[in-house]
């Protein structure tokens, strides 16, 4: 039996969490609600529930990572190595296994314990979108007040902005747990410059704005992190799900315990008609053992688009063709878990600087924040006079692309297709949201573009890949399956190459093609397209695997989050979202736990 570790986080009585890596201190005990997973939507919403009053219990598969620099130490996240992260293997159509591993959260934070920090907003077309879809009461009007709620925005000084900072107050919220700001000193401002200078001559239409999360559309903006200036320590602190919400003195609560380091195998559903979820069944991996646990109100899974599925579908609720091949009795049919998964394949760039910049710190600083200025670009500003004849072709051929899907086995039938793919189509088309993420960053010697299409079409699929809860998951990521994807990859890893010979960068760069080095200017489509596949990996963001969606265009959670076919268990993570967003993914999966914490208290 593991040894119990118990931290008071709070120096008073008032009232302290319980973090423990004992499975005794909660084997058979009850709890009002059951939360699996402590990332962000977890953290999140048993923050809200303990805060009401109820006893919670979060369990979490990795460890208590707040004492390691290089989680709390924003600018030593390349220290991690490996460090609270699942690095799942993912594989191709016929079960080969790609080159890269899939980077997920694995320890008390979740994503926010190792991700890139970056906080944007999304647009209010595409929110209100998620509400058109079938789910009333998720438009931006609704959902946009969780995310000024959660902020603690600490504006730029004027130094910050002499440095390349801009800033809305209009778009951010001040009184919240979470910090946000702008890095002191600023990164890379000569850079900055010099790519604010660069970007609009590259992307026709394109306009360098005052902040990343004032949006319609398009934007291009510096980048704020979820971090704050510990000037006492003279580092960047990030500000993860965790420190904001779990260990902060002034959020702790007697009703919270976290039981670390212990995966859920299956979620306890009563065998009658209703499937009520009454518990999970958990267990440590290195031991084996499974237990059980109690809920007397409900079980909310927030595990992440990767590991909500094979819980479910390791419970009996899912695809009943799929559990059958792994040897697992189905209890609800419900054919849309796992499937719809969509992730953003990302790659880069790189222009070999001039050797009179190479120690310029003002261009290129060596420090880890990742991102310092970002832009996101419609089809408008990367295809310019082609735009026409491909939103046409987009329009036209919404049908093929859907019966596609179907036939991969990544959609759970043609109408769930139609409503998703016609959903991310309209924004393509109509309100010409952005379909490519473009980022300007500086490494030793070199200037470098990383970029990915931003709302892919493309999809792909996450299932349990047996009973074995402790067994990872079969991740099928599909990317770049759909055309219009890789004509958008090869569109902007063009533009990534023109940026660097622009006149901005004319004294600058030595070598606008040095990586890859081996498509020089004579490159064809054919070549960019062959090595955007070998090289580009997903950048992290997967949403799409538990879709909020009626129940007859393949949803498996009803518009209150609940499972469809069951009592007392839903979903609250990124998972819900049915098709992927325009901006990084922490702000949307903060107002989702808020919003999901307000339904779960209306119904206790």
């Amino acid at each position: 039996m593991l040894s119990l570790v118990l931290f008071t986080l709070a120096s008073f009585a008032a009232a302290a969490t319980t973090i423990t890596t004992d499975s005794s201190a909660v084997v058979d005990k009850t709890f009002d609600y059951i939360v699996v997973g402590a990332g962000l939507t977890g953290i999140t919403v048993a923050n809200k529930l303990s805060g009401a009053g109820h006893s919670v219990l979060i369990i979490e598969a990795g460890p208590d990572a707040r004492d390691v620099p290089a989680v709390y130490d924003a600018e030593r996240r390349g220290e991690l190595d490996g460090y609270c992260n699942w690095q799942y293997p993912a594989y191709d159509e016929n079960g080969t296994a790609l080159s890269w591993a899939v980077d997920s959260g694995a320890c008390i934070g979740g994503g926010t314990s190792i991700n890139g920090m970056v906080w944007d907003r999304p647009a209010p077309a595409e929110i209100n979108m998620i509400e058109q879809l079938g789910n009333p009461g998720w438009s931006w009007n609704t959902l946009e007040p969780y995310m000024e709620a959660i902020e603690r925005n600490h504006p730029p000084t004027l130094s910050q902005i002499v440095d390349g900072a801009a800033f809305d107050p209009a778009v951010h919220g001040y009184t919240g747990s979470l910090n946000v700001s702008f890095p002191d000193p600023m990164r890379i401002p000569e850079a900055q410059r010099l790519y604010k200078e660069a970007l609009p001559q590259v992307f026709e239409g394109l306009v360098v704005g005052d902040d990343l999360s004032a949006r319609i559309s398009v934007v291009s903006a510096s980048t704020s992190w979820t971090i704050w200036n510990d000037e006492s320590a003279g580092i960047r602190r990030r500000s993860s799900a965790a420190y904001a919400l779990l260990y902060a003195q002034d959020q702790q609560r007697d009703g919270l315990s976290v039981l670390a380091e212990h995966k859920v195998a299956k979620v306890l559903l009563n065998s009658s008609t209703d499937f009520t979820a009454h518990g999970v069944q958990f267990g440590n991996a290195s031991h084996r053992t499974l237990h059980s646990v109690y809920a007397r109100r409900e079980v909310i899974l927030a595990a992440g688009s990767l590991a909500s599925p094979p819980i479910l579908e390791r419970s009996g609720v899912g695809d009943t063709n799929v559990l059958k091949k792994v040897g697992i009795t189905s209890l609800v049919d419900l054919p849309g878990v796992g499937v719809n998964l969509v992730d953003q394949p990302g790659t880069a760039s790189s222009a070999l600087v001039s050797s009179a910049y190479t120690n310029d710190t003002a261009l290129i600083d060596g420090r880890n924040l990742f991102a310092p200025i970002i832009s996101l670009v419609n089809i408008d500003e990367i295809f310019a006079t082609n735009a026409t004849s491909i939103a046409s072709e987009l329009v036209s051929g919404l049908h093929s692309r859907a019966q596609k899907l179907v036939s991969a086995g990544a959609s759970s039938s043609l109408q769930s297709a139609l409503a998703v793919l016609g959903a991310v189509t309209n924004l393509t088309v109509e309100a010409r949201m952005p379909v490519a993420e473009f980022i300007c960053e500086t490494y030793p010697s070199v200037l470098t573009a990383a970029f990915w299409p931003l709302t892919p079409l493309s999809r792909g699929w996450v299932h349990a890949a047996s009973p074995d809860p402790f067994a990872d998951p079969h991740i099928v990521p599909r990317m770049l399956t759909d055309e219009f994807d890789l004509n958008v990859a090869v569109a902007i890893a063009h533009r990534s190459r023109s940026l660097f010979q622009s006149a901005p960068f004319t004294s600058v760069v030595a070598d606008a093609y040095a990586d890859p080095s081996s498509l020089n200017a004579d490159a064809t489509d054919a070549e960019y397209a062959a090595w955007f596949r070998a090289t580009s990996y997903g950048a992290s963001h997967w949403v799409g695997s538990t879709a909020m969606l009626p129940r007859t265009l393949g949803g498996v959670v009803n518009p209150q989050l609940k499972v469809y076919g069951t009592r007392n268990l839903r979903v609250v993570d990124a998972g819900i979202l049915p098709f992927q967003l325009t901006s990084h993914t922490m702000s949307a999966a903060y107002a989702i736990a808020q919003k999901a914490a307000e339904l779960i208290l209306a119904d206790a």
